[in-house]
């Protein structure tokens, strides 16, 4: 595989998550995929794993996220991505109700590609960020 198909893999499946299409989004994702996510727990695995997280943790509390790649760099079977997620806090995001807000939050991510699908990710976002944005008085 290229790097050009690494990085067609990865933007299928952030064009699918943008557009809120989980369905498409987790078939860009090998059956045995694991996602190390910084702001959860345990590692998630396999396609029902990240489905669930995605439809439990994340769409209910902003449910129109964007992820932009800002930057990718190719090695082998690796991509190490930087990110930019945007989205409205619109429903329950770890005990704090709905504000409104719209949260900015950079990322980083590496993602192993296997064929044409993400077989593994490694993701660092700014929870505490997130958590600052959504908290902070209003208009700081």
């Amino acid at each position: 595989m290229t790097a050009n198909d690494s990085r067609a893999v990865i933007r299928k499946w952030a064009d699918s998550v943008n557009a809120g299409d989980i369905d498409v989004a987790v078939q860009n994702l090998a059956e045995d995929f694991v996602g190390h996510f910084s702001a959860m727990p345990q590692p998630v695995q396999g396609r029902e794993g990240f489905k669930g997280m995605y439809m439990g943790f994340i769409k209910p509390a902003f449910p129109d996220q964007k992820i932009t790649i800002e930057m990718h760099v190719d090695s082998g079977d690796r991509i190490a991505v930087q990110t930019s997620w945007t989205a409205t806090h619109k429903g329950d995001f770890v005990g704090i109700p709905a504000t409104g807000r719209t949260v900015h939050v950079p990322g980083t991510g590496i993602m192993r590609i296997v064929g044409d699908k993400i077989a593994e990710a490694w993701i660092q976002e700014d929870f505490l960020g997130i958590y600052q944005q959504l908290t902070a008085p209003e208009g700081q």
